[in-house]
């Protein structure tokens, strides 16, 4: 057998892939939440417009990649930029109040909405989407606030819940 010559074949391997940079991901205890409004008196609410103590909800972030960041807004001819910094797009879909379309619908009592804000104390419409917010490198939460707000509809008074479904759209 030492005399046997070794064969041997060869051959090429082409390796190929995509190197791309992550986006922000949304933690999952983030992902569904039980906010606890609390109780409300009529008192807190007895005018239309009056507002009970809001309540802050966090949506935690992670991976958020340093980079740049180019987008126009839906508020009209403002635009959002950054050399390092990462921008999300948020909506918010619900039932919206028949009285004041800016509130969302509770279920369960009568004379008043939610109203949702977000980091800036800005209303957030519901069903559209939001301007771009830009992330500060390391920044791993984003905040909003709810809380009661009186309606013109007749106050009855229990429990009531509501259900807000939403989506992150990174930049």
């Amino acid at each position: 057998f030492a005399d046997e010559s070794v064969s041997a074949d060869g051959g090429e391997l082409y390796v190929h892939g995509v190197l791309r940079e992550n986006t922000c991901r949304l933690e999952m205890d983030s992902a569904w939440q039980d906010v606890d409004l609390g109780d409300t008196a009529r008192a807190e609410v007895s005018l239309v417009g009056k507002q009970a103590k809001p309540v802050t909800v966090t949506l935690y972030l992670r991976d958020c990649p340093q980079i740049p960041t180019r987008s126009a807004n839906i508020t009209p001819l403002t635009h959002s930029r950054s050399s390092q910094q990462p921008g999300y797009q948020a909506r918010f879909v619900a039932a919206t109040d028949a009285f004041n379309p800016d509130l969302i619908q509770v279920t369960g009592s009568s004379g008043i909405g939610l109203r949702l804000k977000d980091s800036r104390g800005q209303t957030v419409k519901m069903a559209q989407q939001g301007d771009t917010v830009l992330l500060n490198p390391g920044q791993d939460s984003v905040t909003y606030t709810l809380q009661a707000e009186r309606t013109a509809a007749a106050f009855v008074p229990g429990p009531y819940h509501a259900l807000i479904q939403f989506s992150m759209m990174y930049q």
